[in-house]
């Protein structure tokens, strides 16, 4: 009984974002139902263990097994759930991150894409600059020794590696404007490239932005960390 119910957890877990992606439910009806489901999970670690005793008395391997399992699957439900909120805590309630906060890059090609949007296209300020620099300090400007051009095809490498569909590419302007979707739930965040050239030097700012949730559990800085990492220009 323990297994069944910590498998039908998991399978309400998983289930809470894929009807999110599939038009099924708002965003925050399937965060109840993980919510949910991870609560249950817990009544299930219980469940499972009182079996696994009755199992050891009775010297079955396979009850004992299946009470194993429905521990394990409980507390892996449970758990993600867990770290999902100890996350949630240590990052501000922001869902736009830049490395200029003073003049970010602005979206332009795609507007018309993020219309109906719940969160507007424009920065919001100088609050939100200060949330992000405290908590991604590590988020600023790149600055290389080397042309537009050369950056640029880089960034466009980068940006092709890290899975995000290209919607807009101006090599000449420096602009590359792109958009990701998280894994599970499948939100849509948007990215824009700005490079600037100045006495010899290339500036890389970058911008992503997601177009619903107030706060995006740290995934526009992670993505941004993500471009870094692949970004190798010399």
């Amino acid at each position: 009984m323990g297994l069944f119910i910590s498998s039908a957890c998991a399978l309400a877990a998983v289930t809470s974002g894929l009807g999110y992606r599939w038009g099924l439910w708002h965003f925050s009806t399937g965060f109840q139902v993980f919510k949910a489901a991870a609560i249950i999970a817990l009544i299930s670690v219980a469940v499972s263990m009182a079996g696994g005793l009755f199992a050891l008395r009775d010297a079955s391997r396979l009850k004992t097994l299946c009470a194993a399992l429905g521990v394990a699957l409980g507390f892996i439900v449970a758990g993600f759930l867990h770290a999902h909120m100890q996350i949630a805590r240590r990052v501000p309630k922001i869902h736009d991150i830049t490395t200029d906060t003073r003049n970010p890059p602005a979206f332009q090609a795609l507007l018309p894409l993020r219309k109906g949007a719940q969160n507007p296209p424009a920065y919001e300020g100088a609050r939100i600059a200060r949330l992000q620099k405290k908590a991604y300090p590590d988020v600023r400007p790149l600055t290389f020794r080397a042309s537009k051009e050369e950056v640029f095809r880089r960034a466009l490498d980068a940006a092709r590696a890290m899975g995000w569909h290209v919607v807009s590419l101006k090599p000449a302007a420096g602009r590359i404007e792109a958009y990701d979707a998280t894994f599970w739930y499948g939100f849509i965040d948007d990215i824009v490239i700005r490079l600037t050239s100045n006495s010899g030097k290339t500036r890389l700012d970058i911008r992503s932005k997601s177009r619903v949730g107030v706060g995006d559990i740290g995934a526009n800085a992670r993505r941004i960390r993500g471009f870094f990492e692949k970004l190798q220009v010399r």
